[in-house]
């Protein structure tokens, strides 16, 4: 694990993307040119971006992997060296507005031959955030600073899914099992996430009815906890799975995620939006 520490604006944006997945022709190449297009522009009328990557970014596969698949490699990027060096072309233009960069499992499995996205982040010069991080946003003051908040970010590991009868249980008790993994993990992060199983969700905090009294009267109160306590409680807390830009199905070829019969996914991700040094609203982006 990894803390990092990031100087802000009062006003800012924060992007999450992962789960790119170069190597593969099943990478969504337009909707990664538009998460691009998109960092590099202000949103919601602000323009400074800061972008958190949550690993996985090349596929990483050689010959000796059962989901090596020749028909859906990218024969021009088929070496994990030709994947980062496309990667690397493509985010250069980011790289002075990622905070942190993270392995994900696809890295990891050859980390005992290269260490791909430590040596990307030294070349890139940006923090490399291990296989977890957690990014600490700060103002600068006359003289002094002052913490906004803190995210954890992690790759993640397992899956995030729910046989449940109708869709809108299905997504309800996703959004619980996301929020039951993450949880436990860091209870001073205003805002928690996890790549890795290609879904895109945001379960945002849950306050809750309270009542108090005095010899005058009862008054009612929602719960709540400060966003750079030192403990949150988990209800009031944000819960991200951060999307991905793989697509499950192309014509003429059969992925390994088509072949496990994983569930459709949204290409997308999610940008959190800090007005006045406080997190408002977080927004799901569909590519």
């Amino acid at each position: 694990m990894e803390y990092v520490k990031r100087y802000v604006p009062h006003d800012f944006n924060i992007f999450w993307f992962g789960d790119v997945h170069i190597g593969t022709i099943l990478h969504s190449v337009s909707g990664f040119d538009r998460f691009i297009d998109m960092a590099l522009h202000p949103y919601d009328g602000v323009k400074h971006n800061v972008l958190i990557n949550m690993g996985d970014n090349i596929e990483a596969i050689d010959h000796s992997d059962k989901r090596f698949d020749v028909h859906t490699v990218d024969l021009g990027k088929i070496r994990p060296d030709l994947q980062i060096e496309y990667f690397m072309d493509k985010i250069k233009p980011l790289s002075k507005l990622i905070a942190v960069m993270l392995d994900g499992n696809h890295e990891y499995k050859l980390i005992r031959f290269f260490p791909y996205t430590k040596r990307m982040c030294h070349d890139l010069r940006i923090p490399y955030g291990t296989y977890t991080s957690a990014v600490s946003f700060y103002v600068r003051r006359k003289g002094s600073e002052k913490l906004l908040f803190k995210t954890y970010n992690t790759h993640g590991y397992g899956t995030i899914k729910s046989a449940a009868g109708p869709p809108e249980r299905q997504e309800t008790n996703m959004k619980v099992r996301l929020k039951d993994k993450l949880a436990p993990m860091h209870s001073d992060c205003a805002i928690q996430t996890m790549g890795h199983v290609h879904r895109l969700l945001i379960a945002p905090p849950v306050s809750r009815l309270c009542l108090t009294s005095d010899e005058n009267d009862i008054y009612q109160h929602y719960t709540s906890s400060p966003q750079d306590s030192n403990e949150i409680h988990p209800d009031h807390r944000w819960y991200l799975a951060t999307g991905s830009f793989l697509k499950l199905f192309k014509r003429g070829v059969s992925g390994y995620a088509e072949r496990a019969m994983y569930a459709p996914t949204e290409i997308g991700f999610p940008i959190a939006k800090i007005r006045c040094g406080k997190i408002v609203g977080i927004d799901k982006i569909v590519l």
